[in-house]
């Protein structure tokens, strides 16, 4: 009888730690997929803003220098994955994929979009629209452009 209780003490203690873990776990994932929500949307209110003064031109021009550049990434396919940095390639702003439809804009100084798959977006840099490029190639857009 007393070697039964043991045991199930045991188990008991060893259940509450593996409960305590998994809580954990599932806590800082929340965390840590909230942190990354509010990093990929916090372009989109600035671009919201932007947005009603642009539906009134009929010729989409240039950002002035105190918007910055702006960046339009639309998915063309069932998913897409994106990288959207600035104003260096070490400050991350989105990182994960779009699906069918799902359209973004991003302005910054300097901003850099990368893409795994350049067939399966449509891309527009400061107002002008980028060649689609070729199945299967990984392509990087800047806005400005780089001077070469």
């Amino acid at each position: 009888m007393g070697l039964a209780r043991i045991a199930i003490a045991v188990l008991a203690v060893t259940l509450a730690l593996g409960l305590v873990i998994v809580g954990g776990v599932s806590l800082w994932g929340a965390l840590s997929k909230d942190a990354s929500k509010t990093a990929s949307s916090t372009p989109e209110p600035s671009s919201s803003a932007a947005a009603p003064t642009d539906a009134g031109k009929s010729k989409r021009s240039a950002p002035s220098a105190q918007s910055g550049n702006e960046i339009d990434v639309q998915c063309l396919a069932s998913q897409c994955q994106i990288y959207v940095a600035g104003p260096s390639a070490t400050d991350v702003i989105a990182h994960g994929a779009l699906s069918r439809g799902e359209r973004r804009r991003y302005t910054g100084t300097r901003l850099i979009l990368q893409v795994d798959d350049a067939s399966t977006v449509s891309v527009v840099v400061n107002g002008q629209q980028q060649p689609k490029g070729r199945r299967g190639q990984q392509r990087t857009y800047h806005a400005p452009a780089r001077q070469q």
